[in-house]
This record gives C-alpha cells, sequence and structure tokens, in this order.
C-alpha cells in the first residue's frame, strides 16, 4: 500500500487520500484495490471514528485509466471469465465506503468522473469544492456507468439522461441533483470537510452505525 493511496488519522478522522494526481488519479487495477484496503484499514482501526475520501492534485478522480494496461481486450473476446477480476475490482472498490461500518465522506474536487464519480455517490456523504464538475462519459467509449447506483441517488430521468449523453455537470447543478451535500470553495474544501468529519466524530460511533 501507499503507493497510490495515502493513509493519516487526524482528530478520530481517518484519511484515505487518492495520491496519483500526476494522472488524475486515475483508477487502475492496482489503485482500486489500494482503495478497498485503505477504506478497510480505516474501518478496522480503533482510532478512527469517521472516515475522510479525499484525493490529491487537481481532479478527484477522471474515472478508469483507459490506457494503464488493463486487460488484453482480443483476450477478452475469447475468454469471458478473462474479465472477472477487473470486473470484480471494480466493484468492491464500489462498494468499499458503502460496506464500512463508520461513515465515509468524500471530500472532492475537480474532475470526478467515472468509476471516481460512481466512488463519491457510494460515500455516505460528499462535499464538493465549486470547481468540482461530475460526469459518466463511459458512453462515449462505448460502455456505461453505473446504471444501478444513478438512478437511486439522482432520480431515474436524471440518471438517463446522464448516461445516455455522457454530459459533465457543475457542483451546483450536483448539488441540486441531491448527488452532493455541501458545495463550499475550492480553497476551503480540506478545511471544511474536516469541521464536517469533526463534528460527525462527536456522535456516539454505535448510533452512527445504526443509522
Amino acid at each position: 500500500m501507499d503507493e497510490f493511496v495515502k493513509y493519516r488519522v487526524e482528530d478520530k478522522i481517518g484519511y484515505v487520500t487518492l495520491s496519483r494526481p500526476e494522472k488524475l488519479n486515475a483508477l487502475n487495477f492496482d489503485f482500486k484495490a489500494e482503495i478497498i484496503a485503505g477504506i478497510e484499514r480505516a474501518d478496522r482501526d480503533a482510532n478512527v471514528s469517521v472516515i475522510v475520501l479525499n484525493a490529491e492534485g487537481r481532479a478527484f478522480s477522471v474515472g478508469f485509466d483507459i490506457g494503464g494496461g488493463g486487460p488484453d481486450r482480443d483476450k477478452g473476446r475469447d475468454d469471458p471469465l478473462h474479465w472477472d477480476p477487473p470486473l470484480h475490482n471494480s466493484l468492491e472498490m464500489a462498494m468499499a465506503p458503502w460496506s464500512a461500518g463508520k461513515p465515509v465522506i468524500a471530500s472532492v474536487q475537480g474532475y470526478t468522473l467515472g468509476g471516481g464519480c460512481e466512488l463519491a455517490m457510494m460515500c455516505d456523504l460528499t462535499i464538493a469544492a465549486d470547481d468540482a464538475q461530475f460526469g459518466e462519459p463511459e458512453v462515449r467509449f462505448s460502455h456505461v456507468g453505473p446504471v444501478m447506483v444513478m438512478p437511486w441517488i439522482v432520480g431515474l430521468k436524471r440518471a438517463r439522461e446522464l448516461l445516455f449523453f455522457g454530459d459533465l455537470i457543475d457542483a451546483k447543478t450536483a448539488l441540486d441533483y441531491g448527488m452532493v451535500n455541501r458545495v463550499v470553495p475550492r480553497a476551503e474544501l480540506a478545511e471544511y470537510s474536516h469541521r464536517y468529519a469533526q463534528r460527525l466524530a462527536l456522535v456516539d460511533p454505535v448510533a452512527l452505525r445504526c443509522a
């Protein structure tokens, strides 16, 4: 661990930080595995009451790394099971915040796209910088976004429009759609997210788990 994901604890908050800024935190197989491990580590940590998932650099994540040495597509045509490990890897990453017993807050900036958008949606709460842009552009690459997740978050009609066209929305629109909880100036994102998580850390952890 710690190649793509950093971990630290402060004020009972476990920070799981995406750290591949030179690639705008594009998600490859190893990166996704480290995100899963980071969230699980924070969930097990007795010194942590709340988890914050954040990222270094200009973008939270531009989504899956389509040029990052993924599975051999030609081999996948002949062997359907060839896709099983990467698909499980992506599903487990998306489910990691959802499966955690502690609340997970996404703190996002810049591009929050594809798998990164899905990851932010699966967190319990999301704080967005005012420069954040959200979207599922997979359809433009003959792929499909999180069909089962997005309609539940933003509603069926809005989800269809976003998934069919692959357009991006800004932070204010994401707030209007119910995709995020708060929008703050980019310069205040880290401090605001910390204070927000501190408030949550004051709540009884058993009550939070039940909620």
